[in-house]
């Protein structure tokens, strides 16, 4: 009776040290430039405990970016972010296939496990509108959607 008692404590010992590690959650602030190369871009990645806003040091992210308007079409191979000097700060390298909207879906492990998702604009300038929080321009029809002039005969 004693040893179930002590594997049934250890058991509820276990599942309260995981649900309170699964709590801890990851922020992740991301900023991309271009890195001079077409469809290049630098991103830094400003990594924080979500809930203590403490920078998360020592953590491994991979990037997988993917165009949601275009599944399964348009993806690149993962990426590994590499730590920078600040703590909790990161850099990677997207490659990008084409401007437009992606999703950078971000896995980390280190720390904590978890997974962030940001969606971000490539290129062109209501792209960088968006990018810093702005709607693109509601009246701008993209080129292969616009008609023609035509005058009308009366």
């Amino acid at each position: 009776m004693k040893a179930l008692t002590t594997l049934l404590g250890s058991v509820i010992l276990l599942l309260v040290t995981q649900i309170a590690l699964a709590t801890e959650r990851a922020s992740a602030e991301v900023e991309c430039k271009p890195a001079g190369e077409k469809l290049t871009y630098d991103c830094m990645i400003m990594l924080k405990n979500r809930k203590s806003g403490a920078a998360l040091e020592g953590a491994k992210i991979m990037i997988k970016a993917d165009m949601p308007s275009m599944s399964m079409a348009h993806n690149i191979p993962p990426v590994h972010a590499m730590p920078e000097a600040k703590p909790g700060h990161y850099k990677a390298r997207l490659e990008l296939e084409m401007h437009g909207e992606w999703v950078l879906t971000m896995d980390i492990s280190g720390p904590l496990r978890d997974r962030v998702v940001k969606k971000l604009n490539f290129g062109g300038p209501s792209a960088m509108k968006h990018d810093r929080g702005h709607k693109p321009d509601q009246g701008h029809k993209p080129d292969h959607k616009q008609k023609p002039d035509r005058k009308h005969n009366n």
